[in-house]
This record gives structure tokens, C-alpha cells and sequence, in this order.
């Protein structure tokens, strides 16, 4: 599989080393996205890239960075590459997109890892608690082990990877329930993003609930849930700050994403269009997908702010009781993957060296 750190200038090792995430983008269809994919075409041959998404059509994740991508790869085909975009899961549901771009149905799909759970074993060390500590460090972060790691990169080897990041870390808003101490979040049902963090939750003594973002906003309305495991963004781009009462900080997750390309679409484009492709893919597309995180939770955060929220930030005294109690999390993690013949340890351990390395 090709190196996600592949670029189309030449990196120094260190350069490669620390992050340089997936290498080729690439990919095209002629009309429709099941179009059967044929040989490499010659320079001069139209592509209509077929990409679709969970995240809502006006998310800056779509008007930020794929819309840019495509204008950028329309002006430098002189206008013979296109593509559509697909927002909100008009395409298929958020658990189905990996399996888009492997079919065809889509040529580039984006999504979250932890929408298929145990897919992608490895990359779930993110989610584990306080290692990331905005979303482009977790880009950095999974990245980099993307590169330095056979066994991740095998979890992606039905598609062709473009790039890899992660939101920037969840938290704890809620409606009705002020949570300082791990003691606050025991008996409450709360949303989950995953099962590594409903490992999390259910060690701080919470119900976890596992449910779409779509449906979080109704959910901490109506009281389905007492609280949600959510990235500050999505007190702007899902408009929680409407609601959310209280917001407690503090690194509990972070949920990474792949974005990935069907490998015949990949393989049907000249050298010079996958030249093309490769040059705009890779750790500037992870950083910037991760800035865009980053920036949409200060503003979210902000709304927050604005609308009588109470922000809840912990100092290093109040954070220690929530550090013990969630130790064992980790090692139920590393003895997990362990099991499933994984390089658990060493994966866990290399996290944890990049979270100071890559600051």
C-alpha cells in the first residue's frame, strides 16, 4: 500500500517520520460512480469525482476543504476534472461509507472510524483518553502511526488512502447536570462516539448511549440522554450551543476520521493527473481538516460563552481523580488488541511519545 507520507516535493526522514499522512489522492468516474474503472487513461480524459460524507452540506469540512479541493484539481486539468458532492449520508449511512469507496459507489468517501466498530482495531488509540490535545496534534498523531505502523495501514488495504484525522478532543456538554468530578457522571445516560469511549464513560460509572450526531442535538432536548461526549465544533456546526447549559473540558476522546478513494478510480488516471492528485493530499490536508476543527470548536466554544453557558475547565489537582480512574481503560485496550494480534503495546506507546513530540 502506498505510504500515506508520500508528497510531491522530496521530505527530509524526520519530516516523513512525523507525518506526512496519506500519499495519493486520486480517482474518477465518468458519469456515475458505479462506472466500471478502466486502464490508465491518457492526459485529456475527463473525470467526475463522485464524494460523499456524513457531515451536513454547509459543515466547513465540505465548503472548506472539498470544495476547494475540487476547484483546485478542476483548474489544474484545465477543467477536466469535476466532482459531486454528497453531504448528510444522501448516499448511504455514515457506517457505510468505508465500504462505498471499496465498492465504487463512491470514489472518495469520508467518515468516521468509529462507525464501524472493530474495522479499524488499530486506529481506535486516538479515542483513548487524554492523548490528543486539539485536533491537528490528533492529526499529527494518528498520522504519523499511519506511517510507522504495517498493521494500520493494512486496515485500509481494500481502498486507496488520501489523508487521516481527528476532531479536536471531546467533551462533556449537558442540558441539566453540572460535571466536575467523575462522581457527577455516575448513573446519567450519556452519548458515546465510540465504544473506546463508551469503555470511558462506562469506567466514570455512565450509561453510554451510542447514537448518530444527527440525532444528539433532539436526544439532550428531550432528555433521552443527560449529556453528550461530543468535539466543541459541534456547538457551532450542529448548533448545541443553543442548548447546552454546561460544557466540562477535558480530553476525554478524540474521534479520528479517514477520508479514502476507491483503488480503481486511483488506478485509472494518468501519471500526470495522479501527480496532479497526490500533490494536494496527504499531512497538509490532514492539518488543515484538523485547523478547521480546531477553529469551529473556539467559536463554538464562544457561542457557548454567549448564550449562558457554564464552561468547566480543570486544573492538573482536578484532573488527577479522573486521570486514575481511567488507567485501566488504556490497558483494557492494549490486552484487546493484544488478543486480536496486534502490536498493542508498542502502538500505545509510540501514542503517547507523539503526544509530546508533536506539540
Amino acid at each position: 500500500m502506498t505510504n500515506f507520507l508520500k508528497s510531491k516535493k522530496v521530505l527530509s526522514t524526520v519530516a516523513i517520520a512525523s507525518a506526512l499522512l496519506l500519499s495519493a489522492c486520486g480517482g474518477g468516474t465518468q458519469n456515475t460512480a458505479s462506472n466500471t474503472k478502466g486502464a490508465a487513461e491518457e492526459p485529456g480524459k475527463s473525470h467526475n469525482l463522485i464524494i460523499s460524507h456524513f457531515l451536513p452540506g454547509n459543515h466547513p469540512i465540505q465548503t472548506q476543504l472539498f470544495e476547494e479541493f475540487g476547484k483546485t484539481l478542476n483548474e489544474g486539468s484545465d477543467g477536466r476534472i469535476t466532482q459531486e458532492l454528497y453531504p448528510a449520508n444522501s448516499l448511504g449511512d455514515a457506517g457505510a461509507h468505508y465500504d462505498m469507496a471499496v465498492t465504487g459507489e463512491a470514489d472518495i468517501a469520508l467518515s468516521v472510524y468509529g462507525y464501524t466498530p472493530g474495522r479499524f482495531p488499530s486506529v481506535s488509540v486516538l479515542e483513548l483518553p487524554f492523548l490528543a490535545e486539539s485536533a491537528v496534534h490528533g492529526s499529527k498523531i494518528v498520522a504519523t502511526l499511519y506511517n510507522e505502523f504495517p498493521e494500520i495501514q493494512k486496515e485500509h488495504s481494500e481502498t486507496h488512502p488520501l489523508f487521516v484525522f481527528t476532531a479536536e478532543p471531546a467533551q462533556l456538554i449537558s442540558v441539566k447536570h453540572r460535571i466536575e468530578k467523575p462522581e457527577d457522571l455516575k448513573g446519567l445516560r450519556v452519548r458515546t462516539p465510540s465504544p473506546t469511549g463508551s469503555a470511558v464513560l462506562e469506567a466514570l460509572g455512565a450509561t453510554a448511549v451510542s447514537m448518530p450526531m444527527g440525532d444528539v442535538y433532539e436526544s439532550l432536548q428531550r432528555g433521552v440522554v443527560d449529556a453528550a461526549m461530543v468535539p466543541l465544533e459541534t456547538l457551532q456546526n450542529y448548533n448545541f450551543h443553543e442548548i447546552a447549559k454546561y460544557v466540562t473540558i477535558g480530553n476525554f476522546s478524540a474521534t479520528p476520521f479517514y477520508s479514502v478513494m476507491n483503488q480503481s478510480t486511483y488506478d485509472s488516471f494518468s501519471d500526470s493527473d495522479k501527480e496532479l492528485l497526490d500533490s494536494l493530499v496527504g499531512l497538509p490536508m490532514s492539518e488543515k481538516a484538523g485547523a478547521i476543527f480546531d477553529t469551529d470548536g473556539k467559536n463554538g466554544l464562544e457561542l457557548a460563552k454567549k448564550n449562558g453557558a457554564e464552561i468547566i475547565e480543570f486544573t492538573a489537582e482536578q484532573l488527577a481523580p479522573w486521570e486514575e480512574i481511567l488507567k485501566p481503560v488504556a490497558q483494557k485496550w492494549i490486552d484487546e488488541m493484544s488478543a486480536k494480534g496486534l502490536p498493542a503495546q508498542e502502538i500505545y506507546n509510540r501514542a503517547e511519545e507523539l503526544k509530546d513530540e508533536l506539540k
